[in-house]
């Protein structure tokens, strides 16, 4: 599992679009997680029951020296992390597939599906990379989890620090709009970049900027509209204005830029970090965003103390104000167990409110 373990070294564990680690034509490996929740609303169903189920395949080797390839399925998968907050369910379907190929440690080119490197989360996403079993808004209601596009990324040192980039670029085409991804936020079109450096040993400080074009299931908004390329991508009947009940998903009228930033701060017995990202207004559409803030504090051997708090605004035209707090044991790479409660001051059907116990594991 060195395409996941590398995530945890310090080297390569914030930088941006980190490289595939590995040799030989061919390895595999995986995760699995599943997630038991208690709700709070009323209006969900009383008792324990599996909100969560993931099992993902990976695949990666090296083509050539320099070319690589990795491809990341989810060959079953059940969450409600997505835009309307509806539970989604997904059968192979690709998260990354893509190769890569590395002219020197400073410029790696990747053409195809791959994670979208704003913050620090949506590269570390697999559950048991993790540290509580929920997700923040922050992490995907922004921006699109994936890119269908090119990458051109690298590592280096300036003055002693390690810093890295990543520039991506997803043209105005969909190769992967089925129904798996029928309550996502996905790019129409956006070209992005992220900058990430070590300021000092533990401390790793990143920045995120994109002009994005996005589409996301269809909430009534009156600036909203389907252009007919989309329609199209979409083999779905053009719609006009007129009609907007008929939607399936909504565009956003015009480009619009993210902003990002996130911090990190690791010592053998404690872990910060943060993340924003924000969508300032812009062709009438309102300023969309939100931060988050996670401490996680070791208690004793492998039992951390995990406690999150987020701000992200609007959700269901308010602002969402969402508290975690909880345990996770980290026993080995092949089991980590997290348990907690979650509770938001605003309720919405976009945020899962109660408790929440998780096993995942590498394999």
């Amino acid at each position: 599992m060195a395409v996941l373990l590398a995530f945890t070294t310090p080297a390569s564990a914030q930088l941006p679009a980190p490289p595939v680690v590995g040799t030989g034509p061919f390895q595999l490996g995986g995760y699995g997680s599943v997630t038991f929740s208690r709700p709070e609303h009323p209006e969900q169903i009383e008792g324990f029951q599996v909100s969560e189920l993931a099992a993902a395949l990976l695949a990666w080797g090296q083509i050539t020296p320099r070319a690589s390839y990795l491809v990341e399925l989810d060959m079953a998968k059940r969450n409600s992390d997505t835009w309307t907050g509806r539970e989604t369910s997904e059968a192979f379907a690709p998260v990354r597939l893509y190769v890569e190929y590395t002219a020197s440690d400073m410029l790696r080119l990747r053409a195809g599906r791959f994670l979208t490197p704003v913050g620090q989360w949506n590269e570390r996403h697999a559950e048991p990379l993790t540290w509580t079993p929920t997700r923040p808004l922050t992490t995907y209601r922004p921006f699109a989890k994936s890119v269908n596009g090119i990458l051109a990324a690298g590592e280096g040192s300036l003055r002693g620090h390690d810093i890295g980039y990543a520039l991506f670029w997803a043209p105005a085409w969909d190769l992967h709009g089925g129904l798996d991804e029928a309550e996502e936020s996905r790019f129409v079109s956006a070209l992005g970049a992220q900058i990430a450096g070590d300021v000092k040993p533990g401390l790793t400080v990143g920045v995120s900027a994109a002009r994005m074009r996005r589409s996301h299931p269809y909430e009534g908004k009156p600036f909203a509209y389907q252009s007919p390329a989309y329609a199209r991508l979409r083999r779905a009947p053009i719609v006009t204005a007129d009609e907007p009940e008929v939607f399936d998903r909504e565009e956003d009228v015009g480009h619009r830029t993210l902003l990002g930033a996130d911090v990190r701060w690791t010592a053998s017995d404690i872990e910060l970090s943060a993340e924003g990202a924000w969508l300032p207004s812009a062709h009438g559409q309102p300023y969309e965003g939100g931060a988050f803030v996670l401490g996680a504090f070791r208690v004793r051997g492998p039992l951390w103390a995990v406690a999150r708090a987020e701000v992200y605004s609007p959700v269901d035209r308010r602002t969402g104000r969402i508290a975690y707090a909880g345990l996770t044991l980290r026993a080995n790479a092949h089991l980590v167990v997290k348990s907690g409660w979650q509770f938001s001051r605003n309720p919405s059907s976009k945020i899962p409110d109660g408790w929440f116990l998780s096993f995942s594991s590498l394999f």
